[in-house]
């Protein structure tokens, strides 16, 4: 299979760079196909702000080859969203009939060998993207199917996945986003059940920026006044979660980066919006660098002097605790 090029006017295309992924994992394999979107990102802000979604392409077209065995090759490149991919093929195999019914022995071998470690919740991370892909991107629908996992924990990182699928899909032109509203950024948060709340809207924020052009203080207002109040303080984290990922995707350098959330998060209306903005970053952070907290050490100290640097540094004490004792994710 020849392997497209993707330069010249194909640079910013985003077909090229699937087929391009697709061709490399299957003559080359995962590694060497991520090996070269990392060469590439480092290259190209088009490809660096795609990244996560083309290791997704990776991830997929391993897994159906190798199905969850692939997990053995692949890396954390972009957020992990190889092995995000991964279990997308293994769910889209198993098809509709078959989803439900087998959704608990999907990530049975991360659950015994370390749960809650970082292979554990990218696994079940994955399933709701999985779902998603496996039911026409019918957010409802495939949140029921993360209610088919039995333990909490796996159940709560199942619905970040479709939640997050739902916003991707916004380019996805074969299964397109349903349940995306420009007129109401927060929906389907303000529509789902108590249950489905918290996750809903860490992630949905990150519409709500896209919708108002990057305009954090409008999103910050949107959570104040639009979201449930139970959740309004989960939506502010929301608001840090995407400075830390835009701030990682397009600001260059570590000091910089660090100010550029700093500067984002007080934005806030209120307190409550700096010091919650400020939790989600950080968790952000370590939750997609696998655990290194150098970067959130950063933002810890360009708030120095602050009230914001005290719930930094106790954030990222907690997340580090939480991590260190469910295990890293390199474990193949």
């Amino acid at each position: 299979m020849a392997v497209p090029d993707c330069t010249g006017p194909k640079a910013l295309e985003a077909g090229c760079y699937i087929s391009r992924y697709e061709a490399l994992t299957r003559s080359a394999g995962a590694d060497a196909a991520l090996d070269d979107l990392a060469e590439r990102r480092a290259n190209s802000g088009y490809v660096s702000a795609a990244c996560h979604q083309l290791t997704h392409v990776v991830g997929r077209t391993a897994g159906e080859s190798s199905g969850l065995a692939a997990f053995r090759q692949g890396s954390e490149l972009c957020a992990s969203g190889y092995y995000h991919g991964v279990v997308e093929a293994v769910m889209i195999a198993l098809g509709p009939d078959q989803v439900d019914r087998q959704a608990e022995a999907v990530c049975s071998e991360f659950r015994q060998r370390g749960p809650h470690s970082y292979l554990h919740y990218n696994c079940v991370h994955g399933m709701g993207h999985g779902f998603m892909a496996t039911y026409g991107t019918d957010v409802f629908r495939s949140l029921i199917g993360c209610d088919q996992l039995i333990e909490n924990w796996e159940r709560e990182h199942c619905y970040s996945g479709v939640f997050m699928e739902n916003l991707t899909a916004i380019v996805n032109p074969s299964r397109p986003s349903k349940a995306l509203n420009p007129r109401e950024p927060l929906y389907p948060c303000t529509a789902v059940e108590d249950r489905f709340k918290h996750e809903c809207y860490l992630k949905q924020t990150a519409y709500a920026i896209y919708v108002t052009h990057d305009d954090y203080g409008a999103v910050f207002r949107l959570c104040q006044e639009s979201a449930d109040i139970d959740f309004r303080d989960v939506c502010y984290q929301g608001v840090g979660g995407d400075a830390a990922i835009m701030s990682s995707k397009f600001v260059i350098g570590e000091a910089a980066q660090a100010t550029s959330v700093r500067d984002l998060c007080q934005l806030g209306p209120v307190e409550e919006a700096r010091l919650s903005c400020v939790i989600g970053a950080v968790e952000t952070i370590i939750r997609d660098l696998s655990g290194d907290d150098t970067q959130a050490r950063a933002l810890c100290v360009v708030l120095d002097g602050t009230d914001l640097e005290s719930v930094c540094q106790k954030t990222r004490e907690e997340v580090g605790k939480k991590l260190t004792s469910a295990g890293h994710v390199h474990q193949h």
